[in-house]
């Protein structure tokens, strides 16, 4: 039906959204039953890391439906559902914010990572405790870094893809490109001054500004710059044993090089890069991304150059606290096996 009106005005709308519709309807409830079926094997279902309570990425019907589903399932079963270090991004409707505090007020166990999650979470009239823990990534255990090399400095520059039309929820090309240009233009700078420039990602898709950002750096520049290619947590803490510096904007790069103690100048985007910066006590060292310039982040990197090791000792201390807050949280876990049982 909908196949042979679609060039029917109007009536080849409707019968395209009804089709559309009906898809959708038959597929999520046959993906119900599937995970109905697992749910029911499980001992504990747990939820964590960045991204959960956030509306951002598809809206109401995609995270916050997906989560509140879970917790739905999960209490239907009879099955502890928790949500460990979650962090708090956005939901700018009535659903998805219902979706998120139907989430978080059943769940058996939740704690947010930082404290401006916790303040907006409570925000969606939920009644409970919610414990600040650090990320889960603060319970990874990093390589020794290698001892530097000397004369320059070994930069790592983390770029993304903010605002790239296809690549991000809101798309502004003329934004983007100008962020292009501001890497590029510290690229340059980095390069010129005699360090040594490491472009990488954390994210995959970022791979896509890289390759927008060597494109606009002249030949001599790229000669003294890499593209290194680390596609995994563990690639990335290898890759960091060897920087002096990490310059990054995603919040897992940003976390990662915390967690490595290697010093680190964030590029903030936003709250959640500007959060874990400011509980790692480095704050000073987080500019906003959409304001900032190249005299700005270069003369930065100068003053983080000059402070390593007092940087990098802030940082263990940091991550000590972070890796006991969580060794603490994973004890509560058997309490609800037990509670299970």
């Amino acid at each position: 039906m909908a196949r042979r009106t679609r060039n029917v005005p109007l009536l080849g709308g409707i019968t395209g959204h009804a089709s559309n519709l009906a898809a959708t309807l038959v597929f999520e409830a046959i993906s119900l039953r599937s995970a109905w079926r697992w749910v029911r094997t499980a001992d504990l279902l747990l939820a964590s890391g960045g991204g959960q309570l956030d509306a951002l990425w598809g809206g109401a019907w995609g995270q916050p439906y997906a989560l509140a589903r879970w917790a739905w399932l999960a209490r239907r079963a009879g099955v502890p559902f928790a949500l460990l270090s979650v962090g708090y991004g956005g939901a700018s409707t009535w659903l998805s914010r219902r979706f998120l505090r139907y989430a978080v007020g059943s769940a058996a166990y939740c704690s947010v990572r930082d404290a401006g999650s916790r303040a907006m979470t409570m925000q969606l009239g939920v009644k409970r405790d919610l414990p600040v823990v650090p990320d889960l990534a603060f319970g990874l255990t990093p390589p020794s870094p290698l001892p530097p090399r000397r004369p320059g400095y070994d930069i790592g520059i983390s770029p993304m893809v903010y605002l790239r039309p296809g690549s991000w929820p809101i798309e502004n090309q003329a934004e983007y490109q100008r962020l292009i240009s501001l890497w590029a233009n510290l690229v340059t700078a980095t390069a010129a001054r005699g360090d040594r420039v490491h472009l990488f990602v954390s994210n995959p898709g970022d791979m896509a500004a890289v390759r927008d950002i060597w494109e606009a750096l002249g030949e001599p520049i790229r000669a003294l710059c890499t593209i290194a290619e680390a596609e995994s947590p563990n690639a990335l803490l290898e890759l960091f044993r060897g920087l002096d510096v990490v310059v990054s904007s995603r919040l897992h790069g940003v976390l990662l090089a915390i967690v490595s103690a290697r010093p680190v100048l964030a590029l903030s985007h936003e709250r959640k890069v500007r959060a874990v910066m400011n509980d790692a006590g480095v704050s000073h060292f987080c500019v906003d991304l959409t304001t900032a310039t190249v005299e700005q982040i270069t003369g930065i990197l100068r003053d983080l150059a000059d402070q390593l090791d007092p940087c990098a000792r802030r940082l263990r201390e940091y991550v000590e606290v972070a890796s006991s807050a969580l060794r603490q949280q994973e004890d509560l876990l058997p309490k609800l096996l037990k509670r299970h049982q």
